[in-house]
């Protein structure tokens, strides 16, 4: 009876996209600051409350097409720092085996094994020839 009603009450709604859970996020990160009271603890609560109201209206909303309107136009805004964060996770995870550069010329992140000594790279990209120690 619970689940057929909650099936029912979900149908159609938005649910957690990425910015649902990017405000989620910070409203929880808002919610630690609070605990330190004071102002900044009150102006964090406040912050939180707020982040989590628009959390719960982008989840429970109706109007699929406006959200996923406003979810296209974050990801499109933060393309470069998510960009950013997964090229780091990437170093960080193969980083034991294997040097990364960036091409002088055109920023490319190029990947080289380690233990191979000094090197002629080639960018993919650009063509452009450097050295560099692995």
């Amino acid at each position: 009876m619970i689940k057929r009603f909650l099936y029912n009450f979900f149908r159609g709604r938005n649910g957690f996209d990425q910015l649902a859970l990017t405000t989620w996020f910070l409203a929880m990160v808002f919610l630690l600051i609070s605990l330190f009271g004071g102002v900044v603890g009150t102006v964090a609560s406040v912050l939180s409350l707020a982040a989590l109201f628009c959390t719960f209206f982008r989840s429970l909303s109706r109007n699929i097409g406006k959200r996923s309107a406003e979810n296209s136009r974050f990801l499109s805004a933060t393309a470069g720092l998510r960009r950013k964060f997964q090229n780091l996770k990437t170093r960080v995870s193969q980083g034991r085996e294997f040097k990364f550069f960036t091409c002088p010329t055109c920023h490319t992140l190029l990947r080289v094994p380690r233990g191979k000594g000094k090197i002629q790279i080639t960018c993919r990209k650009c063509g452009n020839r450097f050295s560099g120690k692995t």
